[in-house]
């Protein structure tokens, strides 16, 4: 039964870790895996959990003051010098020690705070509310690291996709020259129109070189959020898919003033400035704590080398009186602190709504654009066409050639820049609503 059982689970997890198993360099890679990738392993998200945990260690801390205190005590004493008072009898001289010479004790103490009116509560609290920052730090940083992913990993398909048109320019541009060439050869074109094709051929070169380094670019940039080898190869899988249409601005700006890591981390201060007043107001309350030991001691008249078992218990009350003015420094700067973290929440809402109205006019426009885009590309096409029979037929030359394969390109290029400007645009719409980074955006 418990093969039976271990067997099962392995089926039942199996799909489990295969998903989570990260995508080895120069297997292909989605934008989910690359998002998981990254955001499971990215140095500075370890050194945010760590905060974390330092945070959760300081909550401990303040909740230690409730606990019992005990702690055990043992002395071990060894004196030469002995006072002693020396006493004459018929027996001889008799000497008195006031110590002795070898001494032990053993002590268990605990001490417990019964009240202090509520200052260890306030100090709770203010723990808790910078453990809640630093969770909230942490999912700011998975927000930006999940971000800058899919904008590189958009960037690297643009531009490989921007390649390849390249590619395809410079193949018509290659075929071009050898039409001019034989034409030239058989005296039905000049050599103007070889040597411009040869230009316009360097020069499409040059782009594609410059493409290439600028996708090698983004190429390090995945490499270094996934963690892979300097010159490992990245191989992505994915289109430049266009989304769907975008939320509602009303709803989405609520959302971005509920949900956004940067509204909770300010507001998470405002609440730790509420609470440090809070501590600073109780700063003046007294303490009450009962302390109780018990040990074993020796050195104790009549027999000073019998150990002996004590207990002793007590009640004690400590209530500052004058502290030099410090709370009232410390309640003055709690206060200041709550009215900038304040205004801090305010401006952060501020900045919200204008990105979520920037976002949205972002995407409409992006939109716009990619219709244009479409029409011109049909259109490039279409004037392509024309161009090549009528080139074939004599009636343009081949500058007007050309200029036509060059308009084509350069219409394909633009719908790509257009297709990226509108991806980016409705992450950028989810970013500002506050959404986890995912490849496709609520």
């Amino acid at each position: 039964m418990k093969v039976l059982v271990s067997l099962l689970s392995t089926v039942a997890l199996s799909p489990l870790l295969a998903f989570s198993e990260p995508a080895a360099p120069g297997s292909p890679i989605t934008l989910a895996q690359a998002i998981d990738a990254v955001l499971a392993r990215y140095p500075s998200l370890d050194a945010a959990q760590a905060a974390v945990d330092a945070a959760r260690g300081r909550t401990i801390q303040s909740k230690s003051a409730r606990m019992p205190q005990v702690s055990l005590d043992a002395e071990y004493r060894y004196l030469s010098l002995r006072p002693y008072a020396a006493f004459s009898s018929s027996a001889g001289t008799n000497l008195l020690y006031e110590t002795i010479r070898d001494s032990y004790t053993a002590t268990i103490q605990a001490s417990q705070l019964l009240t202090d009116f509520g200052r260890t509560d306030a100090l709770v609290a203010l723990a808790k509310s910078g453990e809640m920052s630093a969770r909230d730090a942490l999912s700011q940083a998975r927000n930006q690291l999940g971000y800058q992913t899919i904008q590189s990993f958009y960037s690297a398909l643009l531009l490989r996709e921007a390649v390849s048109v390249a590619d395809g320019e410079i193949r018509a541009l290659e075929e071009a020259r050898r039409i001019s060439e034989k034409r030239f050869s058989g005296g039905t074109a000049t050599r103007f129109d070889v040597l411009t094709t040869e230009v316009r051929l360097a020069n499409a070169r040059n782009a594609r070189t410059d493409r290439v380094a600028s996708l090698e670019k983004v190429e390090a940039q995945l490499r270094r959020l996934l963690g892979y080898e300097a010159g490992s190869p990245v191989v992505l899988s994915g289109a430049l898919d266009v989304p769907g249409q975008q939320p509602e601005m009303t709803a989405t700006i609520e959302e971005g003033l509920k949900n956004r890591p940067e509204i909770r981390l300010a507001r998470d201060a405002e609440a730790s400035a509420g609470l440090r007043l809070d501590v600073a107001a109780r700063e003046n309350r007294p303490t009450l704590a009962a302390q109780v030991a018990a040990g074993l001691e020796d050195g104790n008249l009549p027999n000073m080398y019998d150990n002996r078992g004590y207990i002793t218990a007590g009640v004690g009350v400590s209530v500052p009186i004058f502290t030099g003015n410090r709370i009232t420094g410390e309640r003055i700067q709690a206060r200041a602190d709550l009215r900038a973290a304040r205004d801090q929440v305010g401006e952060v809402s501020r900045t919200i709504t204008a990105d979520v109205e920037e976002a949205f006019a972002g995407f409409r426009a992006a939109q716009q654009r990619l219709f244009s885009a479409d029409t011109l590309v049909a259109q490039a096409q279409e004037a392509l066409a024309l161009a090549k029979s009528r080139y074939t037929n004599g009636v343009i030359t081949n500058f007007e050639l050309l200029d036509a394969q060059s308009n084509a390109s350069s219409a394909e290029l633009s719908r790509l820049q257009a297709r990226y400007d509108c991806i980016l645009a409705r992450q950028a719409v989810a970013r500002a609503a506050g959404h986890e980074p995912q490849a496709q955006p609520n």
